[in-house]
């Protein structure tokens, strides 16, 4: 699984649908094309077009439908030429591009080190003070990636939101999410990516849930839209239903923001670094 592949094929297949649309509707646009013409300071427009073989020109204005198909028709006409060649480059790219997980970069590694644990290959698990306590904390991370790829069960709100894909092998509902997921994947951090969780029989679920070294569970809420009044409604409301059950930033959860609209990533490796690697 490679992130970089699964994003080419993501903008592939957006590009295509997006030129498949704009042909369609290029097709169905006014026929003809416009002249412009300056004289004396002032613009003028000319529709121009056939008309039973005779080539015609009319004047129009500035603000007429006319004027407005027609700078569509053209801005359509661009765009499909600039997307046909935006496609042939992706597919090209497809071609070339070599995935990063771990099992093809195994295969390009020395043979000494193909045998290793994968978590050696990962920022972040050997930050610990006591060279005798690493075979314990080894094994325990060995648990924690067992916990995370054993079946557990995912929220089906809206599946068709999760667009984004990542290097974890899943997709996601946001960049945003999509970057989190790859910093834990970095740093070699095992989790859950939306695990339901059952409050007064409804189920909740929050974005990635963790367990620490006592087996106990806690979790991480990102918040992208916060500019969206429903939206932050519907994170409040849920903040005071996790706080309920003792869900809380104080105890065992973490939220996120974005900061105008845009996530800070070194906040994010801080997170994982202070909060998230000490409690496994």
């Amino acid at each position: 699984m490679s992130i970089y592949k699964d994003q080419i094929e993501e903008m592939m297949y957006e590009s295509s649908k997006l030129l498949e649309n704009y042909i369609r509707e290029y097709e169905n646009c006014v026929e003809g094309g416009l002249t412009h013409y300056k004289a004396h300071g002032k613009d003028t427009y000319y529709h121009t077009f056939t008309d039973n073989g005779k080539y015609t020109r009319e004047v129009t204005d500035e603000d007429s439908e006319i004027l407005k198909s027609l700078a569509r028709k053209e801005y359509l006409n661009r765009a499909i030429k600039v997307l046909k060649s935006n496609i042939e480059v992706l597919s090209k790219a497809e071609e070339s591009i070599q995935p990063m997980d771990i099992d093809y970069m195994r295969k390009k590694m020395r043979k000494a080190y193909r045998g290793l644990p994968d978590e050696y290959f990962f920022k972040g698990l050997f930050d610990r003070p006591g060279i005798n306590q690493m075979d314990q904390y080894l094994e325990g991370i060995r648990r924690h990636v067992e916990w995370a790829k054993a079946p557990y069960e995912k929220s089906t709100y809206k599946p068709e939101k999760r667009i984004f894909p990542t290097s974890a092998g899943f997709k996601v509902r946001s960049k945003s999410e999509q970057s989190i997921v790859e910093q834990l994947v970095n740093y070699g951090v095992p989790f859950r990516y939306e695990e339901v969780i059952w409050i007064n029989k409804w189920p909740y679920s929050s974005d990635f849930t963790f367990r620490d070294r006592n087996k106990k569970k806690f979790y991480w809420e990102h918040a992208g839209m916060m500019d969206v009044p429903a939206y932050r409604e519907s994170h409040k409301r849920k903040m005071d239903t996790f706080e309920r059950v003792g869900i809380m930033p104080w105890k065992n959860l973490i939220v996120t923001y974005d900061i105008e609209g845009v996530i800070n990533i070194p906040m994010i490796k801080s997170l994982i670094e202070n909060e998230v690697l000490p409690r496994l």
